[in-house]
């Protein structure tokens, strides 16, 4: 099998650059019962000023898993290799396709990966994974979750060695929010094949600039870790470094973002050719909201973002809101950044609505579109309506990272997704899993799924929706539909699609589009919705 990779930063242009390698910094876990990354199992909470008598008490994540859908869109059958990788960078247990297991996978064709099915991988596994193909491959990879009674489910797209020396983490949290219930965690992977020296910087929505260091603030004097003799903490080859409320050292209570880069080791490499990667969770102590992003490496900062949904107190009980998290590329240049809301206030007979506010961002600022503050991101007295749904688009004179949070207030559900920059928009992007009523129990559905498209300038284009699963005649069904700005599309209304389906979808346009997707069950009791980014397509 070819293994020479060959690294990917645009993403817009993964597949005309022969994509071949995956690296998931996934906290990836076996049938283990842990919390967020200790070794022990357990969370401490120790700073009782913030919080009530219940969040004091130990933290239990309960049963955690993770697993990896990986798909071919090659032209060719892919051969496929999956390695699992010790947090120290030691190399566990190996999945492949073909294999016993796992069947030769033609083009267009997936196989999902479970951890909790490999039995080399030991109870308590944290650590990596690298995916190896030599056709081009897209990945969906998820972590689900069992905790007294709920379920947790959240993930994302990765593409192929998406990744750079420098990684942002737009949103983090550590024991903040009213009763100190909100936290975050966070695990950097080393993809290179030598020592990286890695700092971590902390950004403080509340100062709006840099509050801590991890080892140190480079170009001080700070104490100097082996191996590292310019700044950073060691992370061996192919390991991983886990962060935690309770190892991030930054003080309590925190809601911000981090900024992952690399310094010069004592072998001689540069920081630039020194690769990361990592992904971050944020969760509840109290609740079972749960949410998984992937950091967005440098070269995907941009001064325009994207962000195809966005609401204000719509859905169930009009509890459904969005809430996004800015963080600037470099806090020592400010951003001038614009924000502009166009969407539909569906109260009002669904008039259009717009609102525009600029602002300035140095370090990291936290929008909420349910607000009627500051905190809104909007001009003194000025507020979306309730029952308002739309979408955003976020200009700057200076490179930015975005993820946003939706969620709900009479539920535990909650997700989140990457910005997307304009050079994200293709004219074919795919969502690489979609269902109806797919594994139903009783009178309950199972897994649904509904996708939303916005056309990346704003116009309208004329998008083909084309099904693929092996219950649809020939394996396929399509239709065209012209979309004016965005649109949404629910599975369960497309009668054409028989229950129990579980597939992919190929949206073709006439202009570049981006898009999400959402799957979600009604089987489970907890947050059981996987919110991603579709993938573009050459």
């Amino acid at each position: 099998m070819r293994r020479n990779p060959i690294q990917l930063r645009h993403v817009s242009s993964f597949a005309q650059r022969a994509a071949r390698w995956l690296r998931l910094p996934a906290a990836l876990a076996s049938l283990t019962v842990m919390t967020a990354l200790t070794s022990h199992g357990l969370l401490l909470n120790n700073n009782t000023d913030n919080v009530t008598a219940a969040n004091v008490t130990a933290y239990r994540f309960g049963q955690e898993n993770s697993w990896v859908r990986v798909q071919n869109i090659g032209g060719a059958n892919a051969n496929v290799i999956v390695s699992y990788y010790h947090d120290g960078g030691a190399l566990l247990a190996q999945d492949s396709c073909p294999s016993a297991a796992c069947p030769a996978l033609g083009p267009g064709q997936g196989w999902t990966f479970f951890t909790q099915n490999n039995p080399a991988l030991p109870v308590g596994f944290q650590g990596s994974a690298v995916i190896e193909s030599d056709q081009p491959v897209v990945a969906l990879y998820a972590k689900d979750i069992r905790r007294n009674g709920f379920f947790m489910i959240d993930g994302n797209t990765t593409t192929t060695l998406a990744g750079s020396n420098r990684m942002y983490l737009p949103l983090i949290a550590n024991r903040d929010g009213g009763q100190g219930d909100a936290n975050g965690r966070f695990a950097v992977q080393n993809m290179s094949d030598t020592t990286a020296c890695v700092t971590l910087t902390y950004l403080s929505n509340y100062t709006d600039g840099e509050v801590h260091w991890d080892p140190y603030k480079p170009g001080t004097s700070g104490q100097r870790q082996q191996g590292c003799p310019e700044g950073g903490r060691p992370i061996q080859p192919k390991g991983t470094m886990f962060r935690d409320p309770d190892t991030f050292g930054v003080r309590a209570p925190f809601t911000g973002s981090v900024r992952i880069e690399t310094h010069k080791n004592a072998q001689g490499v540069e920081a630039n050719q020194q690769i990361l990667t990592a992904a971050a969770d944020n969760y509840n102590t109290i609740y079972n909201p749960f949410t998984s992003y992937r950091a967005i490496d440098e070269d995907e900062m941009s001064t325009t973002i994207l962000l195809p949904l966005v609401d204000r107190q719509v859905g169930a009980f009009n509890g459904f809101s969005t809430r996004f998290q800015i963080e600037n590329k470099d806090p020592s240049k400010p951003a001038q950044v614009t924000v502009r809301f166009e969407g539909f206030d569906l109260g009002n007979g669904g008039v259009f609505v717009a609102k525009q506010n600029t602002f300035t961002v140095r370090g990291a600022r936290l929008c909420f579109q349910d607000r009627d503050d500051f905190a809104n991101c909007l001009a003194a007295g000025d507020r979306l309506p309730s029952n308002w749904v739309g979408t955003a688009k976020i200009t700057s004179n200076q490179p930015l990272g975005v993820i946003v949070n939706r969620g709900t207030a009479y539920a535990d559900i909650a997700t989140n997704y990457r910005g997307f920059r304009p050079e994200d928009g293709a004219r074919r992007v795919l969502l690489p899993v979609l269902n109806k009523s797919y594994g139903p129990v009783g009178n309950l559905r199972g897994w649904d799924s509904w996708f939303r498209v916005l056309v990346a300038d704003g116009g309208s284009a004329n998008v083909c929706i084309i099904y693929k699963g092996l219950d649809l005649p020939n394996g396929e069904a399509r239709y065209c539909m012209q979309v004016f700005r965005e649109a949404t599309v629910f599975q369960f209304n497309e009668a054409f699609l028989p229950n129990g389906f579980a597939g992919t979808a190929i949206l073709e346009s006439d202009r570049p589009i981006v898009a999400l997707a959402n799957i979600y069950t009604d089987v489970f009791v907890g947050d059981p919705d996987l919110l991603y980014n579709g993938v573009p397509l050459p």
